[in-house]
C-alpha cells in the first residue's frame, strides 16, 4: 500500500500553508488558481487562503489575529462566540460583521475571485447589485476602489457604514461612544428622527450612521428574539464599537492602504457610470426568488421612512404574478443588467456573475444555463466556472456558480 498523500499535499508545498478550515472544493480550487499565477509577494499581500507563504504570514491571516475576534464576542452566548470563531478567516473579519446579512457574499471567496480577474490596486471594481457592502469592503482591503449599486436605502445604508468604517478616526469613535445612550434615546422611535442625520456635521456623519445601524441591527433582533431592545442595544453597539476600533488598531499596525468607495443610488438596468470606466465586475444577480429581500428588511425600511411597494417595482425577481411570467421578466431583466455590466467594463476586463437556481420555485428552469446563454449574446465568454455549496438554503438550493466572463466587446 502506498503512502497517503493528501491533497492540500498534493496541490501545494510544504512551505505554502493554507489557513486552517480551507477544506472546501471551491476554496482549494481558488488557492490553486493564486498559488499558480500570484508571485510570493503579491500570495503575502493579497491572498484570503494562505497562512504563511515561506514562513512568512500572509497579510490576512495577521489581520484577522490582530482584531481579536474572540476578544470582541467574549461577552456573548458560546453559540454565538463559536459561529464566529469559526468564521474568523472567511466570514467574521473586517466590517463584514456589522448587520450579518441573508444572502451576502463570502467575502474570502470574494478576495480571491479579485485575485482571478486581476484586478490592481487603485483601479475600479464594480457591484451593480452591492446589497450589503461585501464587494467593496474586499476591494478597499486590498486597496482597490469600488462603486456599489443599490436600489435599497438599507442596503446603501449597510455599504456606507462598513466600507467607511474601515478607515475612521479612532479618537473621534471613542468620543461618540461615550454618548451611545442619549443617541440611544434620539433613536428609540416607531421612525428615524427627521432631524437625526440632517443637523450634525458632515464630519461626524459616518459615525452617526454607525449608531443608525447598530440600532436597526438591535431592533431586528428584538423582533426575533421578543427581547426588549433597550437591552439588546448596549450589546449591538458595544460589539459594532469594538469590531470598528480593533479593525482601524490593526490597520494601522499592518499600515495597510484602504481603498475609496462610493455608494450610488440606482439601479443595475439603467447605470449612472460611463462606458468603459470600470476594470471589472463582481455580482449576484437575486436567486429568482429565493429570498425577497424587501420583505426581508422591511421593518429597517419602514423606520427609514421608505415605502416598501415602491421599492419593489424595480427590483428584480420581484415583478410578475404567474411563474412563467416571473422568469420572463426576470430574464429580461438579467439581460438588461448584463448588458449594462459589459457597456461600463473596459475591453478583455473579467465580468464575474455568482448565481443558483432555486428548481423548486422555478419547477425546475436552471438559472446559469440561460445566463451564459444571455451573456454570450452580449459579447461576453465563459472563461471559467466554480461550484460552490450552498449551506444555509440547502433546502430549496445545494450549490451556486461562479460564472466568469471575459467582456470582447468592440
Amino acid at each position: 500500500m502506498n503512502d497517503f498523500i493528501s491533497i492540500k499535499q498534493r496541490l501545494f508545498p510544504n512551505n505554502y500553508e493554507l489557513i486552517d478550515g480551507t477544506n472546501e472544493v471551491f476554496e482549494l480550487n481558488i488557492a490553486l488558481w493564486e498559488f499558480e499565477n500570484l508571485s510570493e509577494l503579491e500570495l503575502i499581500k493579497r491572498s484570503g487562503f494562505f497562512k504563511q507563504i515561506n514562513g512568512i504570514d500572509t497579510a490576512h491571516y495577521r489581520l484577522c489575529n490582530l482584531q481579536r475576534i474572540d476578544e470582541i464576542y467574549k461577552n456573548s452566548t458560546f453559540r454565538t462566540r463559536l459561529f464566529f470563531t469559526n468564521g474568523k478567516y472567511s466570514t467574521g473579519y473586517a466590517t463584514h460583521n456589522l448587520f450579518p446579512y441573508r444572502g451576502k457574499f463570502h467575502p474570502q471567496m470574494i478576495k480571491g475571485l479579485l485575485n482571478i480577474i486581476d484586478i490592481k490596486e487603485n483601479e475600479i471594481v464594480l457591484d451593480p447589485m452591492a446589497g450589503s457592502g461585501t464587494l467593496m469592503v474586499e476591494a478597499n482591503l486590498l486597496n482597490i476602489n469600488a462603486i456599489g449599486v443599490d436600489l435599497s436605502p438599507f442596503c446603501q445604508l449597510m455599504s456606507r457604514v462598513k466600507t467607511h468604517s474601515l478607515s475612521i478616526n479612532i479618537n473621534r469613535l471613542d468620543n461618540l461612544y461615550k454618548k451611545q445612550f442619549e443617541i440611544f434615546n434620539i433613536l428609540n422611535q416607531k421612525k428615524i428622527p427627521h432631524n437625526y442625520l440632517n443637523e450634525i456635521n458632515i464630519e461626524d456623519y459616518i459615525y452617526y450612521e454607525i449608531f443608525l445601524l447598530a440600532y436597526l441591527d438591535a431592533m431586528g433582533f428584538a423582533r426575533r428574539s421578543k427581547k426588549n431592545i433597550d437591552n439588546l442595544y448596549p450589546i449591538v453597539i458595544e460589539r459594532y464599537y469594538r469590531t470598528i476600533r480593533n479593525f482601524n488598531l490593526a490597520r494601522n499596525d499592518l499600515e495597510l492602504n484602504i481603498g475609496t468607495s462610493k455608494v450610488l443610488l440606482g439601479n443595475a438596468l439603467n447605470l449612472d457610470i460611463p462606458d468603459n470606466s470600470v476594470d471589472g465586475v463582481i455580482t449576484s444577480p437575486p436567486y429568482s426568488f429565493a429570498i425577497d429581500y424587501i420583505d426581508n428588511d422591511q421593518p429597517q425600511l419602514e423606520y427609514l421612512n421608505y415605502d416598501i411597494s415602491s421599492l419593489k417595482i424595480d427590483m428584480i425577481g420581484l415583478r410578475g404574478k404567474g411563474i412563467n411570467e416571473k422568469l420572463k421578466l426576470y430574464f429580461n431583466d438579467v439581460q438588461e443588467s448584463i448588458k449594462e455590466m459589459a457597456r461600463v467594463t473596459k475591453k478583455d476586463r473579467r465580468i464575474v456573475i455568482i448565481i443558483g437556481s432555486n428548481t423548486i420555485q422555478t419547477r425546475g428552469v436552471e438559472l446559469q444555463p440561460e445566463i451564459i446563454r444571455i451573456a454570450k449574446i452580449e459579447n461576453l465568454t465563459l472563461e471559467m466556472e466554480i461550484k460552490k455549496p450552498i449551506k444555509g438554503l440547502r433546502s430549496s438550493m445545494k450549490e451556486e456558480s461562479i460564472l466568469i466572463f471575459k467582456n470582447n466587446k468592440e
